[in-house]
Parts: C-alpha cells; structure tokens; sequence
C-alpha cells in the first residue's frame, strides 16, 4: 500500500487533534503562540498559520486577533457536531444512506416523543401538521418540504434527547433538498403530498396516544414510502432493509 504524503500543517493538525482526542489538552487549555509553535514543529509562520486556521474552521480552537497567549482548546458543545455531521451529510454519504439514517432517527425521535411529550409540545406538533395542511390546500408545493422540517423538529424536541435533536437539524438540512428534488420529479406531487399529510395525521394521533412501537413503525413507513418510488433497485432494497 503506497504511503499517503502528509503536509507539514495537517501534520500539526494532526498531533494537536490526537492530543485533543487523548486529554492531554483539554477545554480552556492554549496552545503555545506562533513563534513557539513554529519551533516545536519545525515549520514556517504560515505553515502554522494554515493548521490554526484548519482547527479554528472544524471548531477546535479559538483565537482573538492580537492575542499573544495563544488559540485556546474549544469546549465541546452540539454545534460543533452539528457542523461536522453537517459536512458529512452533504459530501460523504449517499442517498441510501442519508435515508437508512432518516428512518432509524425520525423512527427514535417518534418513540421517544410518544412517551415524553407534553400538551404544549403536543400542541406545537398539531400546528406545524396543519401548516402542511394549508400549504397542500393553497397548491404551494415549494414551501411543503420547509414545514415537514418544522413538523419533524417539533416531534424531535417532545422526545427529550439533545443528541437525537443535533443529529436530526443536521440531516433536515440536506433532506430538505432531497425532499424539494422528489415533489419535482413526481408526476402527480399534490397526490404526494396529501399522502404524506395522511401519513403525518396518522403519526400525530399515535404519538398523542402514547404508543411508542406504533409510533416508530409508522414515522418509518411515511418516510419510505415518500421516496419509494424514486430509488433504484439498490436503493429500495438497502433502504426498505430498515424497515
């Protein structure tokens, strides 16, 4: 297997990221400034400009203009691995994949939702259900995929779990696109759509009745059901798998 060549400031970014991930720096820690870095690495000023700047942009570390005490070790918090999920989603995975993930998190989401939510969350639920209501109605079929969003961020947030919440606002962002490109390409999408508005309403009363199994199952099928006619072969049996 041939050596992949490394370039000095992804080697840096490298040893400070392993050094992260090992505790040895922790959240509040600072790095050492330019000139020390420089000459424990070995390298030019702007071979480690290049590696702080690549931390900085992955949320690693923080740093103020014109300080000379050095960048300092960012706290973990959700946005920064909403950020990271987010480049995930977008550049390194498929559409099969992207719905394989979909069905196990919204099916979670609707679970956990049919167990924990409260009357006010209930109620936000019920609105954003009859927003998709009215937008199917009025024939405005370039806002629906928005307000499936807001209608799933909603049942996201009755089911308690911050985690499942990052991860779910990450993937809503790219199958919003997704979503946009199916209603396009169908050929009747306002029949679609009202199958979906079907399926949401079915999902709301069983949430609301607290039973979570049947919660699951039914967010899973909406949503498969939404792309099945749009995959491939490959596509329907990876995806139907999780089903």
């Amino acid at each position: 297997m041939p050596v992949q060549k490394v370039s000095a400031y992804e080697g840096i970014v490298e040893q400070i990221e392993a050094a992260i991930d090992s505790g040895e720096l922790k959240p509040g820690d600072r790095l050492p400034g330019e000139r020390r870095l420089m000459e424990d690495f070995s390298v030019s000023r702007a071979t480690v400009r290049e590696a702080l700047r690549v931390l900085q942009a992955t949320g690693l570390v923080e740093s103020r203009p014109g300080d000379p005490r050095g960048p300092v070790i960012s706290a973990f918090t959700p946005r920064l691995l909403e950020k990271s999920l987010g480049q995930l989603s977008r550049q390194a995975t498929s559409r099969a994949e992207l719905l394989q993930f979909r069905l196990f998190l919204e099916g979670t989401a609707s679970y956990l939702a049919a167990q924990h939510h409260t009357d006010e969350q209930m109620a936000r639920i019920d609105d954003n259900l009859q927003r998709m209501r009215d937008c199917v109605d009025s024939g405005d079929l370039t806002t629906y995929p928005k307000l499936v969003r807001a209608f799933h961020d909603t049942i996201r947030e009755a089911a308690a779990n911050s985690l499942i919440a990052v991860c779910g606002s990450v993937v809503s962002d790219t199958m919003t696109d997704l979503m946009g490109g199916r209603i396009a390409s169908d050929r009747d999408p306002k029949t679609l759509l009202k199958r979906s508005v079907a399926d949401g309403t079915k999902l709301v009363k069983i949430i609301r009745a607290r039973d979570a199994q049947a919660a699951r199952q039914a967010s899973v099928e909406s949503i498969y059901r939404f792309y099945e006619a749009d995959l491939t072969p490959a596509e329907r049996t990876a995806v139907s798998a999780v089903i």
